[in-house]
């Protein structure tokens, strides 16, 4: 004679309802994580990944800091040399000779405050425009030991003394202010400055960064009333020449 097993309905049903309520809590935490995520980061990356990728907010603290360079020294030009003037008289020849050894720096600054900074979104692009670096700051150093002069026809006054040094100072000021290899020079350490300076902001910025920087050269921001040998500079750059 065989015997069936007996089985309990409510005992088989129990394991199926611990599983489902231990699903229904993990499907809870799930969402209580998901909702979390969303309110904490959702904004952030939705800028980061859809919208403009924090462009605006870098662009208001990126066009602050520009303007705030006022006149922004770039580029160093450093020459040394020697120059002889002579002075001659009727029947007697050179009178008197002078040689002068010098030391000559001509800096090229950027006028900070007239740059225009705007944003591409399309692009996700910063665009900072610029006028060219101009000369500024002549500086004319004569070596005073190693100065040479034959005068004894003609002796030298402090007042030629100055006249030949600004003679002197004039002339290497137009050889070197609108040298070609100095100006080109003078941009491209204007845009390594830009640049490094867009990244010195952008690294502040909680959202990341997708946006770059272009730097554009536009003459027709030139201030008119710029006087490029008096103000002094807000802040000077490394690169130099000799």
């Amino acid at each position: 004679m065989n015997r069936q097993a007996v089985t309990d309905p409510a005992r088989s049903q129990r394991p199926r309802r611990r599983r489902h309520f231990f699903r229904k809590m993990l499907v809870f935490l799930l969402l209580i994580v998901l909702t979390f995520a969303l309110v904490r980061f959702g904004p952030n990356l939705y800028r980061r990944f859809f919208g403009d990728g924090n462009t605006t907010w870098i662009s208001q603290r990126f066009s602050e800091e520009v303007t705030r360079q006022n006149r922004f020294v770039v580029y160093k030009a450093t020459l040394t040399g020697q120059e002889t003037v002579t002075q001659s008289a009727w029947l007697l020849g050179t009178v008197q000779s002078v040689t002068l050894p010098y030391t000559y720096e001509l800096s090229f600054a950027v006028d900070m405050e007239a740059a225009s900074v705007s944003v591409d979104t399309a692009a996700d692009t910063i665009q900072v425009r610029l006028p060219s670096p101009v000369a500024a700051y002549p500086s004319l150093t004569v070596d005073q030991d190693h100065v040479q002069k034959n005068d004894w026809l003609f002796p030298l006054t402090p007042e030629r003394y100055a006249e030949i040094v600004d003679t002197i100072e004039k002339k290497l000021y137009a050889e070197c202010a609108t040298k070609p290899e100095y100006l080109a020079a003078a941009w491209n350490a204007t845009v390594d400055n830009i640049q490094g300076l867009f990244r010195n902001v952008a690294s502040a910025s909680k959202d990341g960064v997708t946006c770059t920087v272009q730097v554009i050269q536009d003459d027709h921001l030139l201030s008119a009333t710029s006087d490029a040998a008096t103000d002094a500079p807000t802040a000077t750059a490394l690169p130099s020449a000799t």
